[in-house]
């Protein structure tokens, strides 16, 4: 089926004379190459059969004598459902924080609530911030998508495999046909020269929504040779409770707390993160609350016996910091006026009267030689190997760039490459804030939702906000990525009950959450206020999450339904019985995210269990389930499934 899959590929453009143009090259595809050529430009694709689907290859070629501007590569994927037919579309959000989840397709609300959002909103969850009228918001995935139709058996995925060279989107605005898109931001093609454009995977499959999704995430970690082969971790990280008022005298009554509980909480990374830096862009010099500097501070952390953790932001610098003060050309500029490009808004990061941060442009050799430079001194000088890279959705921003020859995507990984070239191969590498194709292959960690918090979800006024139910969302819809793409970093566990607006139910419900999904676990809790239960919960729930991720990099982590829209969700992950390789059971996690109580009948969710029992984490004893499992609002509980 997926040879008929693709119908037609148009290459957008703008001549010489600046005059938009379009070049289409149309079915049949196959493994012999295709090829159209209009004024000198020309577009050749093949289709290789891989994976159980279709990989797209296409390249563009300027055989004229005048340069050109590329706007977009469109690819255009027929579904083979009706254009009636009632379906939902998978909408993968942009960046770490972004939501994604199942929505309908050709709904009667065509508009999004970001289309009338500040511009810094909409640059932070949209790979364009104002998006062409024929790509609308409310229809428009990142990266990849899933169309599935309740009128017939299959569905269909489309998705780059590759993201080096472009920032992507596909559009579902009609059930028959999905459009991807190559974002190629009117980069300059000269005479002579050619650009590889990022593959496009395809594959039509009867099996569920979140088994292709992991088919695509092992295409693309395999395409960009994904760095999955970290340990498990386990640590501390200090924002949760202190946030940005962190001191030296905090922190380092923290590491000796760890130091002496560490039977109780068996971790191996303390870091530390915003609220040390002289100013935002200056991260190797601390602010007056930090007298001892990052070395000694790193010091103390790996004499405790961990490992040395910071938090920067790479692409970000405030009007304050030294950087900007001393580099104003090394920013993406406003091509209109002139002016640095805006990328975030918070009064604390700085003490000038501008609160904005400033995107930084990684197109810049120089700059780029400075973050190769910053990262060697941060590893290997003061001793962090363990780096929290933020916002780093900002080296993607349009704008006026340095070098006009590189997409916004390459620009983010040509920045991110710099990084791991000067913190070195063994440095872990954790992105944040981040585009989600373009760190493939360089980080060893990512944030696969938005920042959990000391409340449920009543204070925050979108998917992205800070919120634990919006991070329990994200854990669930990303869960397939681990150990195909990276370690997922779910956010922290907060174990505490004091100085938290989160019941006992949320609480256990957050910690059912990041066990199941068996990505990294990191506490953010000052640990003078945890007692022997909050202990003895982190044991439990680090030594279920490592069972879980033991097996993860064989057997996917997968939503039990990707596109749910209601309050019931849930995850299940196979398991091998005595660290074999053969799964011969499965642990499952149901979420109630919802504000009433809700049963679930346990043939419903098809688990072919010989045996079903709960766990309960912060408990021993495990308790007999039977026909129905009750979840109170907020609340999970934890299945072990045995076959």
């Amino acid at each position: 089926m997926t040879n008929a899959l693709l119908s037609r590929i148009e290459l957008r453009f703008i001549d010489a004379a600046g005059h938009a143009r379009a070049l289409d090259l149309a079915a049949p595809f196959g493994a012999r190459e295709s090829s159209a050529i209009r004024d000198g430009l020309a577009i050749s694709a093949r289709l290789e059969q891989a994976l159980g689907g279709a990989i797209v290859r296409a390249t563009v070629a300027n055989r004229g004598a005048d340069a050109v501007r590329l706007t977009y590569a469109i690819f255009e994927v027929s579904t083979g459902f009706a254009p009636s037919a009632p379906a939902r579309f998978f909408k993968h959000g942009y960046q770490s924080w972004s939501a994604s989840g199942g929505h309908e397709v050709g709904a009667s609300q065509k508009s999004h609530p970001r289309d009338a959002a500040h511009f810094i909103v909409r640059l932070n969850h949209q790979s364009e911030p104002t998006r062409p009228p024929e790509f609308p918001e409310a229809d428009t995935s990142e990266l990849f998508t899933i169309v599935e139709s309740r009128s017939a058996g299959e569905r269909v995925l489309a998705g780059f495999i590759g993201a080096a060279t472009s920032l992507s989107t596909l559009t579902v605005s009609s059930p028959e046909k999905i459009i991807a898109r190559a974002i190629l931001d009117d980069v300059t093609l000269a005479p002579g020269a050619h650009r590889d454009l990022d593959p496009l995977f395809i594959a039509a499959a009867d099996e569920s929504a979140a088994r292709l999704a992991a088919r695509w995430a092992d295409a693309a970690g395999r395409w960009m040779n994904a760095r999955i082969s970290a340990p498990f971790q386990r640590g501390w990280c200090s924002w949760y409770h202190y946030f940005d008022a962190i001191t030296e005298d905090a922190l380092r009554a923290n590491i000796k707390s760890l130091e002496a509980m560490r039977s109780e909480f068996p971790l191996d990374v303390i870091q530390l993160d915003d609220g040390f830096q002289s100013a935002l862009g200056d991260w190797d010099a601390t602010n007056a609350k930090f007298p001892a500097g990052l070395k000694k501070i790193a010091g103390e952390i790996r004499a405790a016996g961990f490992k040395a953790g910071l938090w920067t932001a790479p692409f970000l610098a405030a009007r304050d910091s030294r950087l900007m003060i001393d580099h104003p050309d090394w920013f993406i500029m406003h091509a209109a006026t002139g002016e640095p490009v805006r990328a975030g808004y918070n009064p604390n990061w700085t003490t000038s009267n501008d609160a904005f941060a400033y995107a930084l442009d990684a197109s810049n050799p120089a700059f780029v030689a400075h973050l190769r430079h910053l990262f060697a001194k941060l590893t290997r000088e003061l001793g962090y190997s363990y780096l929290k890279l933020d916002f780093l959705y900002a080296a993607a921003a349009p704008g006026r760039r340095h070098d006009p020859n590189l997409t916004r995507g390459e620009t983010l990984r040509h920045g991110l490459e710099a990084i791991r070239a000067g913190a070195g191969d063994d440095a872990f590498i954790l992105g944040c804030g981040c585009p989600i194709g373009q760190a493939i292959g360089v980080v060893d960690g990512m944030r696969i939702g938005p920042d959990v918090a000391p409340f449920w979800g009543s204070t925050a006024s979108g998917a992205g906000d800070p919120s634990t139910v919006y991070a329990l969302d994200a854990i669930i819809a990303r869960s397939f990525m681990h150990r195909r793409l990276w370690l997922n970093d779910p956010d922290c566990l907060m174990l505490r009950a004091r100085e938290t607006r989160l019941s006992a139910d949320e609480r256990a419900a957050l910690a059912a959450t990041v066990v199941a999904s068996g990505g990294m676990l990191l506490i953010s809790d000052d640990m003078s206020i945890l007692d022997a239960e909050a202990g003895k919960l982190f044991r439990t729930a680090a030594q279920i999450a490592a069972e879980i991720d033991s097996n993860a990099a064989r057997e996917a982590v997968l939503a039990l339904d990707l596109m749910a829209t209601g309050d019931v969700r849930g995850l299940i992950a196979e398991t091998a019985s005595g660290g074999g390789a053969i799964a011969t059971g499965a642990i499952a996690m149901l979420l109630n995210r919802g504000d009433s109580p809700a049963r679930v009948q346990m043939s419903d969710l098809k688990l072919s269990a010989v045996e079903t029992v709960a766990l309960d984490p912060g408990c021993d004893e495990k308790i007999e389930m039977f026909d129905t499992i009750d979840l109170p609002p907020h609340s999970a509980r934890i299945l072990r499934v045995k076959r």
